[in-house]
């Protein structure tokens, strides 16, 4: 599976687009994921998915989600977070 939502936060308030780490290959990935992730491996030899910040780096593990708000900031989540936090605009 390869999608990329558009979602808008609880209340409406604005659109942001997510995008769910389910070990796709690099060039599937969204411009947006590509300029700021890597794909490593971690000692246990799962994928994990790098995102470099100001802050540090977050780790996405599969099945998570990165989610771009409007400003270009980036954040993740989990499956049951995203849903929580946001609802998919039909």
């Amino acid at each position: 599976m390869n999608k990329t939502l558009v979602l808008e936060p609880l209340p409406n308030i604005a659109a942001l687009v997510a995008w769910q780490f389910v070990g796709q290959p690099f060039q599937e990935w969204p411009s947006w994921v590509q300029s700021t992730c890597s794909l490593q491996k971690d000692a246990e030899g799962k994928f994990e998915l790098r995102h470099a910040r100001r802050s540090g780096t977050q780790i996405v593990y599969l099945g998570e989600w990165l989610v771009r708000d409007l400003d270009g900031g980036v954040d993740f989540y989990t499956d049951a977070e995203i849903w929580a936090q946001f609802t998919a605009r039909r």
